[in-house]
């Protein structure tokens, strides 16, 4: 068998088998769909499907047949040149809106010829910029990038739907009219009165034209009859629209109807009188014959009920109209009926019909709702001037329609400085990195060096970024047998994505192909690059006898030459995208903000991330305070998860306190529990566990760490992780841990950049860890609170401290209510606030004496503030906006913006510095240290 025919049998074998999920959630590769579409009946073959079947490392769309070339498009049936041509253009916007890829045609027409025939399409001129055309034998492609939300609006739409009056016309709006039109809509919702009339009386026009004939329709609107040929003494105008009756009455109004009515809705409501000619401004109306009164009403009302509207208001009040039929009589004698509507303004958005935009989504061409639409484009990025520590390193507004806002704390390395640094282009050379890993690599892999250098030797300028596997960097599971993944960045080239595997298989095509895929979706869709872009994947063997061979890339297809890097600011642009692929995590400031923001890890972050967890299965990671280490855990286990082809009740996340537990437990990635719930029950099919917080924990139920190693230990398929992330300063019990000696805890790490906390905060944080290192509770090993690296605080960041001592509980009950009123009148919410009491048992004890202290701050016009003020609950549930009202232990690994702790009745007893730090590295913005008098 050659190796066409070889490629082809191994690619059936593995294709029913090979289920990845993909970024933008359709399946790049299945095998059952792609049957299922071949025999489909001849009559959908015009609709679209994604093609599974492809060589192209790209979301391939099949549009089925069409005829091409100008001059032979101007000949057809126009009925199937325009079906042809909506096919192309749904096609089209789909692949704008889910980081681009292929529409492949087949050409009907015999004898075509791309460069002496045309193409003759009917493309949006905003759209052509994007595209890219190749003929292929009887293919015709069509190469489509990413939307750029620099045109102006966050997605391509083909039709808003949306319309609006301008003077005499009922006119749609395109994307950018309906954009400003919804973005005024929100801002003017309290200056709109649904329920007012349209009589004169009740308008407010600041043209006495448009009043006048406002008034002059609404006279119309109440007569009962009407003469045949009579001439209107007003014309159309802003609130008045005339539409004629055709032959088929039904599909004229059907057709006419939904446009007039969301263009009266949107602008400042009006009439619309079907059966008055536009030109003349007579009187026709429609036959009597010709018209079931009940059953046109009816399909009237069905109409507009039907229209679709978009609600920013609480109210959600349907489209107000009132409908009449006008007798109109020739000689006395009944001759038929004006229709004539009056449609209120509405207080939000009316459509004709759904807007006409697509994506790709769940392996299908789907049409994008109304709702959903809407909410897309209307995305911005989220107002920053609450979180002043943060600054943008990709805004909505020059990226692609799935990316999302990223921000980096303004006293860490720039977007751009970490792409110098982690990915710098040379001009005089190929650039091997990261050093440490593919030296590894090459010294453990005899030929790979020499393999490697073999494929470099075409290319002068570029850089090679070596990894374990780019499927685990990119979410996706990692595939035995390969020895490395190698993307390289090159002046005038594609990207290319080598795969060094061990031996071939039947799966290493696909793999290639669906991790090349993924990437380039990945930097598109996650790191917002907006060029053209596609990644080349190609397959090296590295056999056990040393010899190397390239076994997969003859099969490859070509791109336009447009695909190739250009300059180096293109390919700095596509690197600095691939750091945000690779150091992005979805941000906790998303809860607080409102929508979905990233940031990125920290360069040690980064770097404990990417160890080979085959070779650390266990690793101590201390970390100070704001380091991140919850961040850290999660994405560990994400990887894990990755690595060891692994389920979340595979991996199992302890931490001392329920809160935290229920937190993690929202992100589906790991059977979370306490640690008393890990030793109450058994837990025989776990086989990776990490643990957070741990210097909190105790040995009370019996020896946590040494069941936890025995788990891992004996794990049903080897080994697995144990991961233990710990911060001694921040202990706030005097009991013995269960930790192993210091000594002991082996391979450690330790985080010490610390970004979360505002300066006063960070430097009350500094100077209790320096009282905390020279009153060592009895309980902390020696030298426990000697960090191996000098910790680094972010500085810049403005915040509140204060401490307050030698009041009573009353005084600081009050203190409290006072201070939470005034941060609520200024700007601040419910969901920033949490007051820790240095026991559990104080919660209880003096949780409604604060509520009484808070319901006497009510004033009169506060009274709206003062229902905020009492939503108080636990640290359960953290992220909802209520005040937290709880114990320091309790909010462990959490935090707030403003953190309130009273200390009722503290001593200098040991341990009290490192329970205050505990209480401290809570807050990031505002601190208040509340001590009572004894």
């Amino acid at each position: 068998m050659d190796q066409p025919q070889q490629d082809g049998l191994n690619l059936l074998i593995f294709l029913p088998l090979l289920f990845l999920s993909c970024s933008n959630g359709s399946i790049f590769l299945f095998f059952r769909r792609t049957f299922q579409n071949r025999n489909r009946p001849s009559a959908e073959k015009m609709s679209l499907r994604i093609d599974s079947n492809t060589n192209f490392p790209e979301c391939v769309v099949d549009a089925g047949k069409v005829i091409l070339g100008t001059r032979r498009r101007q000949e057809m049936d126009p009925r199937l040149r325009e079906k042809q041509n909506e096919i192309i253009l749904q096609a089209v916007c789909a692949l704008l809106n889910s980081g681009g890829g292929i529409i492949k045609a087949e050409i009907e027409n015999k004898g075509y010829n791309y460069e002496s025939h045309g193409v003759g399409l009917d493309v949006p001129p905003i759209f052509r910029s994007h595209l890219d055309e190749m003929q292929q034998e009887n293919h015709f492609l069509i190469f489509v990038k990413s939307w750029n939300t620099e045109a102006g609006v966050p997605l391509a739409t083909l039709c808003s739907n949306l319309y609006h009056r301008q003077r005499t016309s009922t006119d749609v709006m395109d994307s950018q009219e309906a954009l400003a039109f919804l973005k005024r809509r929100t801002q003017t919702l309290t200056n709109i009165n649904v329920s007012n009339s349209l009589s004169p009386q009740a308008a407010q026009s600041s043209v006495q034209y448009e009043g006048n004939t406002k008034a002059l329709a609404a006279a119309l609107f109440d007569r009962k009859r009407l003469q045949y040929l009579e001439k209107l003494n007003f014309p159309e105008s802003k609130h008045v629209e005339f539409v004629m009756f055709s032959t088929d009455v039904s599909h004229r109004v059907k057709d006419r109807l939904p446009k007039c009515v969301s263009a009266l809705a949107n602008t400042e409501g009006g009439y619309v009188f079907f059966g008055v000619h536009d030109g003349t401004c007579q009187v026709i109306g429609c036959e009597k014959e010709k018209i079931d009164l009940t059953s046109f009403r009816a399909s009237i009302d069905g109409c507009i009920k039907k229209l679709p509207v978009h609600h920013f208001c609480t109210q959600r009040p349907e489209i107000q109209y009132v409908l009449n039929f006008l007798e109109v009589h020739d000689k006395g004698a009944l001759r038929g009926y004006v229709c004539a509507i009056k449609v209120e303004q509405f207080c939000c958005a009316v459509f004709a019909k759904v807007p006409s935009s697509w994506q790709v989504k769940d392996n299908r061409v789907r049409q994008l709702p109304t709702r959903e639409w809407t909410a897309w484009m209307m995305e911005a990025d989220p107002d920053l001037s609450r979180c002043p520590e943060m600054v943008l390193a990709l805004s909505l507004s020059s990226a692609t329609p799935r990316s999302k806002t990223v921000c980096i704390h303004k006293n860490l390395e720039r977007l751009k400085e970490q792409q110098k640094r982690y990915f710098p282009v040379f001009s005089d050379r190929v650039v091997y990195t990261p050093e440490s890993l593919y030296k590894e690599l090459f010294s453990q892999h005899k030929g790979l060096r020499d393999l490697i250098n073999t494929e470099m030797r075409p290319f002068s300028q570029g850089i090679l970024i070596f990894s374990q596997s780019w499927a685990v960097d990119l979410g996706l599971q990692e595939k035995q047998g390969v020895i490395c993944d190698a993307l390289l960045i090159s002046q005038n080239n594609t990207p290319i994505l080598y795969t060094i595997f061990s031996k071939w298989d039947a799966g290493c095509k696909g793999y290639s192909m669906v991790v090349a895929y993924s990437l380039k979706q990945k930097l598109v869709n996650k790191g917002g690059y907006t060029g053209r872009l596609c990644i080349t994947p190609l397959v090296c063997v590295l056999n056990s006898d040393r010899k190397a061979q390239s076994v997969c890339g003859s099969y490859l297809q070509i791109y336009p030459e447009s695909y190739n890097f250009m300059t180096p600011q293109h390919m700095e642009a596509l690197l600095q995208s691939l750091v945000i692929v690779l150091l992005g995590f979805k941000s906790f400031l998303s809860e607080e903000l409102g929508s979905e923001v990233l940031n990125l890890l920290t360069n040690k972050q980064y770097e404990l991330l990417s160890k080979n967890l085959r070779k650390t299965k266990e690793l101590f990671v201390h970390g100070l305070p704001g380091s991140g280490k919850t961040i850290l855990a999660l994405k560990i286990m994400e990887k894990i998860k990755n690595v060891f082809h692994c389920e979340p009740t595979d991996i199992l996340y302890i931490c001392e306190n329920y809160p935290l537990k229920k937190l993690v437990s929202k992100k589906n990635i790991c059977q979370p529990v306490t640690r008393k719930n890990f030793m109450k029950n058994n837990f025989e099919r776990v086989q990776h566990i990490v643990i957070d917080d741990a210097q909190n924990f105790r040995t009370e139920d019996g020896d946590w760490y040494g069941k936890a190693k025995f788990i891992t230990q004996t794990a049903r398929d080897g080994p697995g992780v144990l991961w233990i992330f710990l911060d001694y300063f921040q202990t706030n019990h005097l009991s013995c841990s269960g930790l192993p000696p210091l000594s002991d805890q082996y391979p450690r790490e330790e985080i010490t950049r610390v970004v979360r906390s505002a300066d006063p905060i960070a430097n009350y944080l500094q100077q209790i860890m320096q009282e905390a290192r020279q009153n060592l509770p009895p309980n902390l090993p020696p030298g426990s609170l000697v960090m191996l690296y000098e910790p680094k605080w972010a500085q810049g960041v403005p915040g509140n401290l204060e401490i307050i001592e030698d009041l009573n509980l009353e005084e600081i009950l009050v203190y409290v209510a006072d201070k939470c009123r005034f941060l609520l009148q200024n700007g601040y919410s419910p969901r920033d606030i949490a007051v820790l009491f240095t026991k559990a048992s104080e919660v209880e004890k003096y949780k409604d004496r604060l509520l009484t202290a808070m319901r006497k701050r009510k004033m009169s016009q506060l009274d709206e503030e003062c229902d905020l003020l009492l939503q108080v609950g636990d640290a359960l549930d953290v992220l909802t906006n209520h005040i937290v009202l709880d114990s320091v232990c309790r909010f462990s690994g959490l935090e707030r913006n403003i953190v309130f702790g009273i200390n009722a009745g503290v001593t200098q007893q040991a341990g009290v510095y490192n329970l205050l730090l505990c209480l401290a590295s809570r807050a990031k913005r505002h601190l208040y240290i509340l001590k009572a008098s004894v």
